[in-house]
């Protein structure tokens, strides 16, 4: 097939293009080189499917500006949009942060949807239109909402690599933390960059969640990466937590696993191990 990744030089394209490469696909990159997609459709020929990664993604960041992330993630999002009713191509939606409060545990993709911030409505609005295009226009369209992705040359901003670079430090004698309590779902990239190029080579549409289906806490990751890396430092909560805050959060994933055959391959245990190691 011929594939456009938008995103491509980001966390996950950048994970992504050479699984697609493996599995024998022409790959066709976007990123703002090409275009910025809140501005523009894409112009690329001959598209089979899109995987629409570009977006902002950094949750705080979106409260300092709002209309920074509607125009990213949500404008950008009906462009592409356009685009596949243009082209005829099939389009694979990454969403994320759209379920708010768990009503109940694990979260399957029924669950009510609830914005907790701007990054999250921006979401939610891009799937709207998705869903709207698949509806009026007939574009073929599959959502994708992981849960916490980590993995190699994520942001240092993010959580995972957060906590690494406290515990390989050696001039900091402890792990600090704002608030330790929180439980969340850790997926590794190559699992879901997996579970994308499943659903961009397959006709199967409607939305699936990527996680691995069960939670860890705060607390748990960095005891689990002390002993990873044999490095013994106490964790020091900052008692911070944030207004509101989630306690625990993990997904349902049997939807993926009965329609597409899909898993996660990869242990909390091993996907650290790979990160740790690619920090060395």
């Amino acid at each position: 097939m011929r594939i456009l990744v938008t995103g491509s030089g980001g966390f996950v394209g950048s994970h992504l293009l050479p699984r697609l490469a493996a599995d024998g696909h022409e790959v066709v990159p976007h990123d703002l080189a090409q275009g910025d997609l809140a501005e523009t459709s894409p112009v690329a020929k001959g598209i089979d499917a899109v995987i629409h990664l570009a977006a902002r993604s950094f949750v705080p960041e979106s409260w300092q500006d709002p209309p920074a992330y509607y125009r990213a993630n949500t404008l950008a999002a009906a462009n592409v949009l356009e685009y596949c009713r243009r082209s005829g191509s099939r389009l694979v939606l990454v969403s994320s942060y759209v379920y708010g409060t768990p009503r109940y545990l694990p979260i399957d993709e029924d669950h009510p949807l609830e914005a907790f911030n701007p990054y999250g409505h921006s979401k939610i609005l891009a799937e709207e239109i998705a869903r709207y295009y698949a509806r009026t226009f007939g574009v073929p369209v599959s959502i994708v909402r992981p849960f916490n992705l980590y993995g190699p040359g994520q942001r240092d901003s993010f959580l995972i690599p957060t906590l690494i670079r406290q515990v390989l430090d050696p001039s900091r004698e402890r792990i600090e933390v704002l608030d330790a309590r929180p439980r969340r779902d850790f997926l590794y990239i190559g699992d879901f960059v997996d579970l994308l190029a499943r659903l961009a080579a397959s006709s199967v549409t409607g939305v699936f969640n990527a996680g691995s289906g069960v939670s860890t806490s705060i607390a748990e990751l960095a005891e689990l990466l002390c002993r990873l890396t044999r490095v013994s430092k106490p964790l020091a909560d900052l008692g911070r937590p944030r207004p509101d805050e989630v306690l625990d959060m993990h997904a349902s994933i049997e939807k993926a696993a009965r329609e597409l055959g899909w898993r996660p391959a990869t242990t909390l245990e091993q996907g650290l191990e790979k990160t740790l190691a690619a920090c060395t």
